[in-house]
């Protein structure tokens, strides 16, 4: 598995694309669907071409949940940045990349969105010369419509292509698990969600908060739905802790 986090302005698509890739919906608020507008941290995954698993980390767009934003974005190694052919470039598309840039994330590619609705030459052009002079460097660029799924399947191959660049993770290192949600379930307690940056989590391992020290115990690990005994780097997981309040 790896990880890729979308980015890109509000109401340029990137849940509806995640959507058309993953057949999941990534939204999990009734507000966010009511709104039609991401709000807090979304999750999907799909099987590419190759047979490899791509997970989705999908952000809010707005400006106002820039800090969603960066809790998703900042341990993923990848970016799928999206631009709407329709509106073109814009402040978030702008905000967004720059985060990345700062960052440091150096792999990615862009998803020139609503292709059916205007002619995406103008968007690509403007995106791949924004990207050229960051972290990103020189990236590809495919033009895609999620109603029509006209570029869905070239944006599968170049998401393979990615992943095939992609450092190999250090899986026999220290754990790096970057938390974004936490949250009590009854009978259970708390549970983290994240990003497994490096490392190899089992179930009964002791790690230590980062915040404050505070040693845990693994109580169970979930990934992509599914109970694990282990899982390794990079991949998206749900740790259930023991020793933690999660107030944190």
């Amino acid at each position: 598995m790896w990880v890729v986090a979308t980015a890109g302005h509000v109401d340029h698509g990137k849940s509806t694309l995640v959507r058309a890739l993953t057949g999941m919906e990534p939204d999990r608020w009734a507000e966010e669907r009511r709104r039609g507008m991401t709000i807090d941290l979304g999750f999907a995954w799909t099987s590419l071409p190759s047979g490899a698993t791509v997970a989705f980390v999908d952000v809010p767009g707005h400006e106002r949940f820039v800090p969603n934003m960066l809790a998703g974005v900042g341990p993923v190694p990848a970016a799928l940045l999206v631009v709407a052919a329709d509106e073109g470039w814009m402040p978030q598309s702008a905000e967004h990349l720059a985060a990345l840039d700062a960052l440091g994330v150096s792999f990615g590619l862009v998803a020139v969105t609503r292709a059916d609705l205007a002619d995406p030459g103008p968007a690509v052009a403007r995106a791949r010369a924004e990207v050229a002079g960051t972290s990103l460097g020189v990236v590809e660029v495919v033009p895609v419509s999620a109603v029509t799924g006209a570029g869905l399947p070239e944006l599968r191959a170049a998401l393979d292509r990615l992943g095939a660049r992609l450092p190999v993770p250090v899986v026999d290192g220290p754990v790096r698990l970057w938390v974004d949600r936490c949250f009590t379930v009854r009978g259970a307690g708390t549970v983290v969600t994240g990003t497994l940056r490096a490392g190899r989590l089992r179930v009964g391992d002791e790690l230590a908060v980062a915040a404050d020290g505070i040693r845990v115990r693994v109580r169970g690990l979930h990934s992509l739905g599914t109970a694990r005994d282990e899982v390794s780097a990079v991949s998206r997981v749900a740790v259930n802790l023991r020793g933690w309040c999660g107030s944190g």
